[in-house]
Parts: structure tokens; C-alpha cells; sequence
């Protein structure tokens, strides 16, 4: 396993001591932080609860996202949204669910950080935060969405924020961040800048064991992971109002991610009768190459009359990746290992979007929607590979190794929003989706069409004034990957695996029931949903050729689970000043495996996801403290001749914070502290699954290293 070097042992030790220490100390002067007086409350109206600064006055914020985080219920919508499956990839903007708004208006983007981005508000600009329960016309969230509004104050004078910090890695790598940010809200104006850079890379090591068909161990093999990679993101938003709602919005992002190094080492054993090892070489991967992502957006609205409003949103969004890799062999030492083969990528895919809506207030009781939303998206990916035999590098013909693909969709929709009674609203909706797919390759040529209706019914019934049950019913279709079509190489297994130019986008009836309560005082929310999917299509592995397989289509399956979400203020409840948020989705699906015959769940899906966010505040003392837990469940993967069963460990973060007066905030923190282990079950078949005979099986673990690491933030 990697090891720490001496001085990197002493430094984590005494981080941690000093970690537990504050926690220690934080424990003992509880009884002192609990006389302290409670936080004025939140008030609420009509679905409506408002936290004005008052509420946050004693926690001493210093940016937008600390008072996000002592909401009961904004952890959802800061983890960026989601659907009922936990799939946050959807088709267009129309289905985009980010549940979080600025003045009311939701920040157009299909890949911007959220929660990054309110890092960058000062809180001295945040005039109040409202949390919504309801159907919010202003974004198309889920049925049942939270929907959190922060609105923004002209403080006079422009402001901002700074952090600067370090991160140490347990291969001995220490990597410094930095970011900052500048934001104001003059006159009719609003605007945010921001810049940061900071690591993207994370240690591990791989134990992979290899068994005959009787179980007898006959290879070991342990591979060391050690990459250089940094992140260096530039945001921007700047937003104009006049008039009565005449509001025009445009935003934009670009990261540059240069991978200067990624070096695995694999070392291989044999493993003899009587458990002895030999060393049998190993081979060592070098790998570089540059992420740039880069989108442009934004949104404008007029009204037209007292009960006529156009909206309109666009988006361009651009993502290349560029990668290149030599992969080396050697007999005794890695630093005399031979090149073997290699391979390159150049992808680059595109993403055009433009959406136009009314919204008409027909009627005391009744709004209409209507609106167009036209698409364009593209892929353009050559990979080549090369082997070396007898010191020449030879090319290798791959079948359908390089593809441009471009998909352009036009949806046209409507909805009809009818409050039946004061507590009951009931949303009808219909759409229809036309596309047309074209596909250009050495290998492949070919064009094809698509089109879907999709109607769908929203009701919201507002039991009590803390008490509301919904329920939908929708036809969904699924998002295109378009990196399915063509041969990709599977870089942990050594495979190249095949594309499917035919692959079908997915299909499904999805319901939806549930119900949101706000416990008294504003002492949190429960939330509780249940759903059901008949899926046609299902995206997955299908046979390809005679003794091979590539994503594809399987006939159809059912896709079901419930999900329970609670925010709680504790300190309303009577006990300490801590929020703790806990979210727990279970799932389930069945669809005929089409190697065996037999039913199974989806492939690549977890059978739970479980978050948990706890936070503790010591107002008198500036102290807060508190972890992050993360774990997902078991998933399968099924193949033309092996079967896969895959687990991942917790995921545990800490952190400590101390306020001082002067505004600055120090930080410290520590993640992957268990170090977690994905671990993988691998059974290869002889010829087939469906022969049974097995060649060998498979067992890796992969232990992802820790980190820690301290920062210092502040405004101005």
C-alpha cells in the first residue's frame, strides 16, 4: 500500500489530536452554548417560511451557503437536485430540477456548482431566505421539490469573499488552494464574480486476486495510483431589472483541468501451492492530457400585460477532453519497464438549447402554459491505438472507434395549472418531442428519427398549514449518452469495449406519491415519497456479435423504491444547536437478463444511497463542527461472459470552524477518513454465462486514500 513518508505520519497525527481536542473541547463547554439565547424564529405564510439575517445573526455567516446550511431542508437542493431514480442527467432545460433560486429566478445552467457558486455571495448581500413548499411555476422541479428562493440586497458598496488553504494527501502530495470572489447589487444591477483553483485528485490502491475455477488463488496483483491534477474555475453572473418583472439574466463558467501526471504501477505475483509469492513483473500506465469545460447562459422575462408574462432561457454549453496514454511492461523494476502499446482520445461534445414560454393567468383559479424548446447536441470522439511489435508501433483497427453524432430536438409543451379549492391544485401537462439522430463514422452511417408524447398530472394537497400530500403521473424519456455509440476502452479491466450505433434512448410511466410535514416552530421537515417506473427499453448490455456485448436496448422492467428525507433544527426540538439532515433512498428493479434468462435488478444500479449531514453550533464561542456521511449500495453488472457484484464503503468527512470577530473564519477538515474500500466480485465464464462454465474469478478492493487540510476564509 502507499505509505505516508515520515514527516507526513507526524503531521496526520497531530491534526487529528488537534481535531479531537476541538471536538472534545466543543463537547465539555455544551452546557455554556445551551443557556445561550435561541435564534429569533422564522416566520411562514401560505408555504411560505421566511429567515430574515436576524436568524442568522448569531452564527456569524460569511457567505450565502453558510445560512443554506442552517435551513431545515436546503441540503437538498445545495446537492445540486435530482430525480426519484438519483439520476440528475435529463433532457434539455425543461426537465432541468435545480431547486434553488436568486431573486426568485433560477440560475439557467446544466453544469454549474450550485453550492459553489454561494460560496461566493457575502452574506452581508443576502436580504432573506424563503423556503418553498408547493408548485413553484418559475422552474420545472419534481412533484413535491423544496424550492429555496435567496434573496439578494443592494448593500451600497460591492463585496466579496477570500479563501486560501491547503490540502495534504496521504501520498505525501501537499497542494495549496485558493479562491475569491466579488459581488454587489447596484441600483438595478446584480452581479457575482468569482475565481478559484484547487486539487482534483484523490491516492489509492488496488489488491486484485485472481482463482481458478476450483477457488485456488493463482495471481496477486497490487497497483499504486498517484496523479497530479488541479481544477481552475471562473464564474459570472450579472443580472438587469426594470419595469415591473422585466428582468434579463446571463451567466457562464469555465474550469481547465490539466492532468500532468497519473501514474499506476501494478505489481504481479504468482501464487503457489503452498501460498508462496513470485514475483511475475507488472506494468506501469502513463496517462496526461486537459479537461476544459466552458458554458454561456441566460434567461430573460417580460411581461406582456397584468396577466401575460414571455420567458425565454438559453444555454451553450461545451465539454474536450483530450487524453493520452502509454501503457509500459517490465520483468523486474518499473523504472526498467518497455512501452507496449498506448492510445489516444480527442473528445469534444457540444450542447445548444433555447426555450421560450407564456405563462397566462387566465383566471382567478386558472394559469396556462405554453412554450418551445429546440436542442442541439453533438459528439465528435476519435479514439486510435497503437501496439509495439518488434520495436515498430503498429496501428490497431478497432471497429467503430471514431463517430460524430448530433442530435437536433424540438419539443413543444403546454400546462395547465387549476387551483380546484384554497388547498387543492392540480397541474395537467402534455408535450411532444420530435428528434432526428445522425451518425457519421469510418464505421458508421446512418440517421434515424424520433418522437414521443408526454402527458403527465401534478396534484398538490395542502392538508394543514404544515401538511402537504402530492402525487404525479408522467411519461418520461430517458437522456441519450451519446459516448454509448462508440468503442470505448475500459481502462481498469484492459477491455475495449464495444459501442451500439442503434442504442435506443429509455422510456418509462413514472408515479410518484408522497407527503411533506414542517414540525412546529420551524423545527424541521419529513419528507416521504414512494415511486413506480414501467420501463420499455431499458439501457444496459445486450448482445453484440457472436461472442461480445455493447450497450443496447432489453425489452422492458420495472423500476420501484421510496426515498424519506428529514431536516431537523435541533435546538427547537430542545436539545443542542445543530442541524442534522439525513437522506435515505432504497430502490429496486427487475428486467430479463439476455444472457441468462433470469430477472435481475438494472445494471450499474445501487440498491440504497444514504447521506447524512450533521452540523453543531457553539453561538458564544464561534465554534461549529461537524461530518459528512456517504454510502451506497450494492450494484451488478452483466455481461456476454462475466457477472460483476460491486460495493462501496463510507464515506466519512469532518470538519471544525472557528469564528473570529474580525469576520475571518479558520477551518479544518479531513476526508475519507475510513479510507473507504469499493470492492468488486468477478466471475469469467468460459465461453458464456449462459454455458456456466466458469474460467476464473475475480476479487479487487480499492482503498481510496484520505485527505485533510485547512482553510482560511473571510469577506470584504
Amino acid at each position: 500500500m502507499i505509505e505516508l513518508p515520515a514527516d507526513g505520519v507526524t503531521r496526520l497525527r497531530h491534526y487529528w489530536k488537534a481535531f479531537v481536542l476541538t471536538c472534545c473541547v466543543a463537547v465539555m463547554l455544551e452546557s455554556a452554548a445551551s443557556a445561550q439565547q435561541s435564534p429569533p424564529s422564522a416566520e411562514q405564510e401560505d408555504g411560505i417560511t421566511v429567515y430574515e439575517p436576524d436568524f442568522f445573526t448569531a452564527y456569524r455567516p460569511s457567505h450565502a451557503k453558510d445560512m443554506l446550511e442552517r435551513v431545515p431542508g436546503a441540503a437538498g437542493a445545495l446537492s445540486d437536485g435530482g430525480t426519484l431514480s438519483g439520476d440528475d442527467d435529463r433532457r434539455g432545460l425543461r426537465s432541468q430540477t435545480t431547486q434553488i433560486l436568486i431573486n426568485g429566478k433560477r440560475l439557467t445552467t446544466k453544469g454549474n456548482s450550485i453550492q459553489d457558486y454561494f460560496q461566493r455571495i457575502p452574506a452581508s448581500q443576502v436580504e432573506r431566505i424563503e423556503v418553498i413548499t408547493g408548485n413553484v411555476r418559475e422552474i420545472d422541479a419534481d412533484v413535491g421539490g423544496r424550492v429555496i428562493n435567496v434573496v439578494l440586497t443592494d448593500t451600497g458598496r460591492p463585496g466579496g469573499t477570500w479563501n486560501v488553504g491547503s490540502v495534504f494527501f496521504t501520498d505525501g502530495q501537499v497542494m495549496p488552494t485558493l479562491a475569491g470572489s466579488i459581488s454587489g447589487e447596484p441600483g438595478k444591477w446584480s452581479y457575482t464574480l468569482s475565481g478559484e483553483t484547487r486539487p482534483r485528485q484523490l491516492p489509492r490502491v488496488q489488491r486484485e486476486f485472481l482463482s481458478d475455477s476450483q477457488g485456488a488463488l493463482i495471481i496477486d496483483r497490487t497497483e499504486r495510483r498517484r496523479m497530479e491534477s488541479r481544477r481552475y474555475v471562473g464564474r459570472g453572473r450579472v443580472a438587469y431589472s426594470w419595469g415591473k418583472n422585466h428582468q434579463a439574466q446571463l451567466s457562464g463558467f469555465v474550469e481547465n483541468r490539466p492532468i500532468s501526471s497519473q501514474r499506476d504501477v501494478q505489481f504481479e505475483s504468482l501464487v503457489g501451492m503452498d501460498s508462496s509469492l513470485t514475483a511475475n513483473g507488472g506494468s506501469v500506465e502513463q496517462l496526461s492530457g486537459t479537461d476544459l469545460k466552458y458554458e454561456v447562459s441566460g434567461d430573460y422575462s417580460i411581461p406582456l400585460g397584468k396577466s401575460l408574462t414571455f420567458k425565454s432561457l438559453f444555454v451553450y454549453a461545451v465539454d474536450k477532453e483530450d487524453r493520452e496514454n502509454e501503457d509500459f511492461s517490465f520483468a523486474i523494476e518499473p523504472d526498467l519497464a518497455a512501452l507496449i502499446s498506448g492510445d489516444a482520445r480527442d473528445e469534444t461534445s457540444t450542447e445548444k438549447i433555447v426555450r421560450a414560454t407564456l405563462d397566462w393567468r387566465l383566471a382567478k383559479k386558472h394559469s396556462l402554459e405554453l412554450g418551445v424548446e429546440g436542442a442541439i447536441n453533438s459528439l465528435d470522439k476519435t479514439q486510435t491505438f497503437f501496439d509495439i511489435s518488434n520495436g515498430l508501433q503498429l496501428a490497431r483497427d478497432v471497429f467503430n472507434a471514431d463517430q460524430v453524432v448530433s442530435e437536433d430536438r424540438v419539443e413543444v409543451f403546454t400546462s395547465h395549472s387549476w387551483n380546484a379549492a384554497s388547498n387543492l391544485e392540480v397541474e395537467t401537462g402534455f408535450a411532444a418531442e420530435y428528434s432526428w439522430l445522425d451518425q457519421l463514422g469510418s464505421d458508421v452511417d446512418t440517421s434515424r428519427k424520433f418522437n414521443f408524447v408526454k402527458p403527465s398530472i401534478d396534484v398538490y394537497y395542502t392538508a394543514t398549514d404544515r401538511t402537504q400530500f402530492f402525487a404525479s403521473a408522467r411519461r418520461d424519456i430517458g437522456q441519450l449518452e451519446f459516448d454509448d455509440f462508440v468503442a470505448d476502452l475500459d481502462r481498469d479491466d484492459g477491455e475495449i469495449d464495444a459501442g451500439n450505433p442503434a442504442l435506443a434512448p429509455e422510456k418509462s410511466w413514472d408515479f410518484e406519491i408522497g407527503t411533506e410535514h414542517r414540525l412546529a416552530n420551524q423545527a424541521g421537515v419529513i419528507n416521504l415519497r414512494a415511486f413506480y417506473r414501467q420501463v420499455t427499453d431499458v439501457n444496459d448490455q445486450v448482445p453484440f456479435g457472436i461472442n461480445d456485448s455493447a450497450p443496447g436496448n432489453l425489452s422492458s422492467g420495472k423500476h420501484y423504491g421510496a426515498e424519506i428525507e428529514t431536516s431537523l433544527q435541533l435546538r427547537q426540538l430542545g436539545l443542542i444547536d445543530a442541524v442534522l439532515s439525513v437522506t435515505f433512498l432504497w430502490q429496486d428493479s427487475q428486467v430479463e437478463d439476455p444472457f441468462t434468462g433470469l430477472n435481475r435488478r438494472f445494471a450499474d444500479q445501487q440498491k440504497y444511497k444514504l447521506s447524512m449531514d450533521a452540523r453543531h453550533d457553539l453561538q458564544s464561542l464561534g465554534i461549529s463542527y461537524g461530518a459528512v456521511v456517504a454510502a451506497n449500495g450494492p450494484k451488478i453488472e452483466s455481461d456476454f461472459d462475466t457477472l460483476e457484484r460491486a460495493t462501496t464503503g463510507f464515506d466519512v468527512r469532518l470538519f471544525a470552524e472557528k469564528r473570529f470577530d474580525n469576520g475571518i473564519v479558520g477551518r479544518v477538515f479531513w476526508g475519507n477518513i475510513l479510507q473507504p474500500k469499493s470492492k468488486r466480485n468477478r466471475t469469467v465464464f468460459q465461453a458464456s454465462q449462459a454455458d456456466g462454465g466458469i474460467l476464473r474469478t475475480e476479487f479487487r478492493t480499492i482503498k481510496n486514500g484520505a485527505f485533510y487540510g485547512f482553510g482560511i476564509r473571510g469577506t470584504f
